[in-house]
């Protein structure tokens, strides 16, 4: 009888290698067989996913923070009419160089939202020193500077408050926007209450610039 001589031990560890070659390790996958549950977290990273591969379908309700979305990302002409809410833009987020000239109407404006300190150009704080004034007496000074006064500025003048030295015995009778120059204004105080002489001290005005 023919004696088998068993393989030596170089000949079985080739066949075992060119087997795993062969087909060990390798699998082919049906399209769809890998769901999400079965990729663990953190496991796709962003540079493996082409450009447009994630849709706006394929993203949940608040899956993206704001903290996700880098600077600049997100342009005007992608976000549809309507799509954000007053409630969820961050206080002060919106300033007057991001919005487009006449897109902010009547309609959109909440009633009772802006104060004439909203509208007005500039608001400034001034200050006027009448003389001694009788009871029943005016003065009149053409000549009250304002900072950053324009010729074609339009005004209006308030008087300053009780808590910031206003006068309760005075009132403001008059103003023109017309004064002795171009950032200057004209005022007329009366003392309409009160008996005898007294001297007012200076009094605050707060004049807003229309332009």
């Amino acid at each position: 009888m023919k004696m088998i001589r068993r393989p030596s031990h170089g000949t079985v560890a080739a066949y075992l290698a060119l087997f795993i070659a062969l087909g060990g390790t390798a699998y082919a996958l049906e399209r769809g067989s890998v769901t999400s549950r079965e990729i663990a977290t953190g496991a796709v990273k962003k540079s493996e996913i082409k450009s447009g591969g994630v849709g706006k379908a394929e993203i949940r309700v608040e899956a993206v923070a704001p903290s996700e979305i880098r600077s600049n990302a997100v342009r005007s002409d992608e976000i549809r009419a309507g799509a954000v809410e007053t409630d969820e833009l961050a206080d002060d987020a919106v300033t007057a160089p991001k919005i487009a000239e006449n897109a902010v109407r009547g309609e959109h404006v909440l009633k009772g939202s802006l104060a004439l300190t909203d509208i007005a150009r500039e608001v400034v704080s001034v200050e006027f020193d009448p003389p001694l004034l009788d009871a029943g007496e005016c003065v009149s000074e053409d000549s009250l500077n304002v900072p950053n006064k324009r010729v074609s500025d339009q005004v209006l003048v308030l008087p300053g408050s009780d808590d910031a030295g206003w006068s309760g015995e005075l009132t403001l009778d008059a103003y023109s926007a017309a004064g002795t120059g171009p950032n200057r204004i004209a005022v007329t105080l009366c003392r309409s209450f009160g008996a005898g002489s007294a001297d007012p001290s200076e009094q605050p005005l707060t004049v807003l610039l229309f332009g």
